[in-house]
């Protein structure tokens, strides 16, 4: 694969790995530093908003980006360092060992890595059937909350709101049929009619800490790294509108840096 076609589709690769606690794209937040490909090496080099980001995160993103790059054709070694954290040197060694989860923090890996993974896959379809279910409740004015329950996939609008929570399903191995209640817990069993308002709630809940972390986390990466600002991308709210003022210019210093 010539340099130029290995270069974006390692930058088309990374846009598939996310931050487990905000569930969006690492290439959206700025969180790749730099990309560099040249005769089957890619060097990869991530940014973080603190240099006190759990370190469980960090090594989780580090580990899928390096799993997503590994995957591509053409890719003979792969490096993957997380810069200026202060498990840097102990993540990158575990990166470059292949030791995993386990093997890089030993008695400190508390949990198994897809145990981790698990909990935020179902923190993330939780938060992405609540900005599909508001939506319709706001597009149908007649649509009480205590008949979500009734409400399938197939009575989703195409939007990305609605293909996101579909993505998420699949995350989690849940049917993603048209025929699938929409309103679900992680098991994919549906609520009693009288536990929907109160479920909706809590899910409301988790949307809401995700979003906001996730607005709280660019703010940061900007004051770190000024320069992150233009590899950021907009952020939407379920109808479409920015609820994050990032710049248009998005990814212009990743796409310089791996040209």
């Amino acid at each position: 694969m010539w340099a130029a076609q290995l270069r974006a589709a390692a930058l088309c690769a990374l846009d598939a790995v996310y931050d487990p606690e905000l569930d969006e794209p690492i290439t959206d937040l700025g969180f790749v530093r730099s990309l560099t490909a040249d005769d089957g090496r890619i060097t990869v080099h991530l940014r973080l908003p603190t240099s006190f980001c759990s370190p469980n995160f960090a090594y989780l993103m580090a580990s899928d980006a390096k799993d997503a790059l590994t995957a591509l054709p053409g890719a003979r070694e792969v490096t993957v360092l997380l810069d200026d954290h202060h498990d840097s040197d102990l993540i990158n060694r575990g990166l470059a060992a292949d030791a995993g989860y386990r093997g890089t923090f030993g008695h400190e890996a508390e949990r198994d890595l897809e145990e981790l993974r698990g909990i935020f896959r179902r923190k993330a379809h939780t938060a992405a059937m609540e900005r599909a279910l508001t939506a319709l409740l706001r597009a149908r004015p007649d649509l009480a909350e205590e008949r979500l329950g009734e409400v399938v996939l197939g009575d989703l609008p195409d939007t990305a709101a609605t293909r996101a929570l579909l993505r998420r399903r699949a995350a989690l191995g849940l049917g993603t049929g048209r025929t699938e209640p929409a309103l679900v817990d992680d098991d994919g069993r549906p609520f009693p009619p009288e536990e929907i308002p109160l479920r909706l709630r809590f899910a409301r809940s988790v949307r809401i800490s995700i979003d906001g972390n996730a607005h709280f986390c660019r703010g940061l990466l900007r004051t770190r790294y000024p320069d992150s600002a233009a590899d950021q991308a907009p952020r939407s709210c379920d109808e479409g509108n920015p609820v994050d003022a990032a710049p248009a210019a998005h990814r212009t210093t990743i796409r310089e840096n791996i040209a």
